[in-house]
């Protein structure tokens, strides 16, 4: 019970000034004329005895609410689940029933971990005359073990071998180690099916045009380079490999005025500690039913040409291409491609960086590109610094990454500018596990176009940055649009600039649980550092904590978008200035429909919920949900006693901080919810129609300035308001230690039925016209108020407007 000391006799009946540390509550004159104001104190509240992720709810029962099934790591002194980047070890991220689960790249040599603890594979961390993996770190283009003695190296001398030698003089060459061939030419028409060719060091001006099953290795890619050009294939090849069965290549570098290695066929093509360097039109490429793998390689430099555009390994119709244990590296138009139907790709353990645009055509520049109906495959691979996109996906093509990093995507030569990490479009179908997408330009995973489908599940999008010119959107961590649809799970999406994820379109939809969505930053060129935004589109969120971005934590808006958002955290938005919206927590607004069951919005400084229309008649249902400690902005004493002062920083003038839940023409059914600790209003109304049942409103502190005896102008702190021609029904509603009215209907209509407003200053107050129908009796009750349990015809001040729309 709160007890209040008050003047004697009626003096004290018009209103209240409010205040916390601890809600504390000062009266007022109704005429305007301000004493020292008398105090209402309060007792601490009730002590939680529920089961981790419950609170004890109107029912005097405990009710579930929030994240269920947490992990004890996130479970705070509240007894609810409050997951955050911060509890976990650097290169992990919270699974909310787990604990901290690794993402990215798993297995990582130790010179190329970065600070963060993720693996951070790149060419500028090993010395010249290496490549970079993730797993074996740097790694000699000669392989392990250099390049060996004498002209053939450590090519095993077995019989049958071929050997060829460009500096040998003598006469009669017949292919033996004592009197070497010195043409590759010669050497083909020598060698049986199976055999090898060992080649000497030195540099092969003549192309290589392979039909039958065959080795070609060399002592070392440094020491042994093939530069000549056929054009039995297309492109023009410096090797093809034609319907010959299975063909390997070792230790030589390839490079010149055409493809480095194009298989067609019946090939199946294996590369081994190979530098692809300098070819045109592709590095390697498979086609027509041939397979080709490359593992311990480089591929780097490919240059456009009249028949490609530079791509470093390639697979077209009918090919297979397997890249392994490689680096892709400063390639054209794309590092790795699966180009048409029927065409496969898969990346494993390798790195693909640093592709560049040939200036030809706008598209250039991508990492790995999988379209027209073709897959691929991307698994512990590093995809970074590339240009436009890192992982392209679209028309028709599937692909699936697991473990991967996508990194620092730039624009490149587009317009608009964007740098997307991972980028399906075009009816394309995606699957993330596991896998970082940070620090792209413009959005990290955008899934975006009719049929386009996406999975992200255990996987860290973070950092995503604005474009430095021309940027529209200022740094989406994900984005579903144009008739898309994402199903994203256990996932992180921290600290992006603008929205943490995005859905836009009527048609666009997002599945959500169990994902982190924290730390947006208001940098943004749309949605003002928002966790995540709907408009015109749907989403369905189970189990997610969004908390500690600087706009919006949830932003729903335009008619038809939908939100089914249940057993959610929504906390601690708090946005460091006064743009709108400022710090709200969840906001349905401008025609959106929304059904909130069983979330804790907590800790939120504007509004914890609220919804706000033009369009009349647009619903949102909160039911059994915890509102908890809306704190309003930051207050600010500067010892000047004029009561007009305005703080510029959302202080403690503005009532339009700290409310519970706000509502502007909407309908609101608000039931079997606890609305508790707000500073401003526990509910309030404008222009809406709204059932409250079941429903307890507790602790509307006030301004903490009245505790320092500020005099003013009544202060609202109100546990539920209707305002503005509002229809409002209380039924079976508990509402106390409100510092002023515990009810008020201003110039509003509805009813009362089993209603107990306690402890407050007022219990219930009404005033103008029209006016609510009053059940009291048996069924409602106004008790132990600091001064009056019912006033009515008084001019409380009420808040002139709704909240700010975004």
């Amino acid at each position: 019970m709160r007890f209040c000391a008050t003047r004697a006799g009626s003096s004290c009946l018009a209103a209240c000034i409010a205040a916390l540390l601890p809600l504390v509550a000062a009266c007022s004159d109704p005429s305007g004329s301000f004493g020292v104001p008398p105090v209402c104190e309060g007792v601490a509240p009730r002590a939680p005895s529920c089961a981790p992720g419950h609170v004890l709810g109107p029912a005097d029962a405990c009710m579930p609410v929030g994240i269920q099934g947490c992990a004890e790591l996130f479970v705070e002194d509240d007894g609810l689940c409050h997951p955050s980047m911060e509890k976990c070890p650097a290169g992990t991220i919270p699974k909310f029933d787990e604990g901290c689960v690794p993402a990215g790249i798993p297995r990582c040599a130790p010179e190329l971990a970065g600070d963060d603890g993720l693996c951070r594979p790149a060419m500028a961390r090993c010395p010249t005359g290496m490549f970079a993996t993730p797993e074996a770190g740097c790694v000699p283009v000669d392989g392990p073990g250099g390049c060996g003695r004498g002209p053939w190296g450590s090519v095993p001398r077995v019989s049958g071998n071929v050997y060829v030698d460009p500096s040998y003089s003598g006469a009669n060459g017949d292919g033996s180690e004592a009197r070497p061939v010195t043409t590759i030419e010669a050497a083909l028409g020598l060698v049986a099916a199976g055999g090898t060719i060992a080649l000497a060091a030195g540099t092969y001006d003549e192309p290589v045009v392979i039909t039958k099953p065959i080795v070609i290795a060399g002592p070392c890619a440094s020491r042994v380079r093939i530069r000549g050009v056929s054009s039995a294939v297309r492109p023009p090849a410096i090797v093809a490999v034609l319907d010959a069965g299975e063909v390997t290549l070792r230790g030589i570098e390839i490079g010149g005025d055409g493809a480095g290695v194009v298989a067609t066929g019946a090939s199946a093509v294996t590369l081994e500690r190979v530098h692809i360097k300098d070819a045109m039109h592709a590095g390697v490429l498979s086609g027509d039913g041939a397979r080709l793998s490359v593992a311990q390689s480089w591929i780097e430099g490919t240059r456009d040409g009249s028949a490609g555009t530079g791509i470093g390994a390639l697979a077209e119709a009918g090919g297979a291409l397997l890249v392994k244990e490689s680096a892709v590296t400063g390639n054209r138009a794309a590092g790795v491609a699966a180009l048409q139907a029927g065409a496969t790709a898969s990346v494993v353990g390798s790195l693909v960086e640093g592709t560049l645009s040939s200036g030809r055509y706008p598209a250039d520049g991508q990492g790995i590109v999988v379209q027209d109906g073709a897959e691929a495959s991307i698994e512990s691979t590093a995809v970074v610094g590339n240009q436009l996109s890192g992982i392209l996906v679209s028309a028709s093509a599937s692909a699936t990454l697991s473990g991967v990093l996508v990194e620092g995507t730039s624009p490149g030569s587009s317009d608009p500018p964007y740098g997307v990490g991972v980028y399906a479009a075009r009816r394309a179908r995606v699957a993330i596990d596991s896998s970082v997408v940070l620090g792209n330009t413009e959005i990290g995973v955008a899934v975006i176009g009719e049929g386009s489908a996406a999975t992200m599940t255990r996987s860290l999008v973070q950092g995503t940055v604005a474009a430095p010119t021309g940027s529209l959107l200022g740094g989406f961590g994900v984005a579903v649009s144009r008739g898309a649809a994402m199903r994203l799970h256990d996932s992180a999406v921290v600290r992006n600039r603008g929205t943490g994820v995005h859905v836009g379109d009527s048609s666009a939809e997002l599945i959500a649980g169990g994902n982190l969505i924290e730390g947006t930053i208001a940098e943004g060129g749309w949605g003002d550092g928002a966790g995540l935004t709907v408009a015109e589109g749907r989403v369905t969120l189970v189990s997610n904590a969004i908390r500690s971005n600087e706009g919006t934590g949830l932003l729903v808006g335009y008619d038809g978008s939908e939100a089914t958002v249940t057993g959610n955290l929504v906390e601690g938005h708090v946005a460091p200035d006064r743009r709108a919206p400022v710090g709200q927590g969840i906001v349905i607004y401008r025609g959106a429909t929304a059904v909130l069951t069983g979330n804790v919005v907590s800790g939120n400084r504007s509004v914890g919920v609220f919804a706000g229309t033009e369009i009349l008649g647009s619903r949102v249902e909160i039911i059994g949900n915890l509102i908890d400690a809306t704190a309003g902005g930051e207050s600010h004493d500067d010892g000047d006693d004029d009561d007009d002062h305005d703080d510029d920083d959302g202080g403690g003038d503005d009532d339009s901080t700290g409310i519970g839940v706000a509502a502007a023409g909407y309908e609101i059914r608000l039931a079997s919810s606890l609305v508790r600790g707000s500073r401003t209003a526990g509910v309030v109304l404008f222009a809406s129609e709204a059932e409250i049942s079941q429903t307890v409103v507790d602790g509307v502190t006030g301004d903490p300035r009245a505790a320092r005896g500020r005099r003013r102008d009544e202060l609202v702190a109100d546990g539920v308001l209707a305002l503005a021609g509002s229809t409002v029904a209380l039924d079976d509603v508990r509402v106390e230690g409100c510092a002023r009215a515990g009810i008020l209907y201003d110039r509003s209509t509805g009813r009362l039925s089993r209603v107990r407003a306690l402890d407050n200053r007022f219990g219930l107050v009404v005033q103008g016209s029209p006016e609510p129908q009053l059940k009291l009796g048996n069924e409602s009750a106004f008790l132990e108020s600091c001064t009056a349990d019912e006033l009515f015809g008084s001019e409380l001040r009420v808040p002139a407007s709704a909240p700010p729309l975004p």
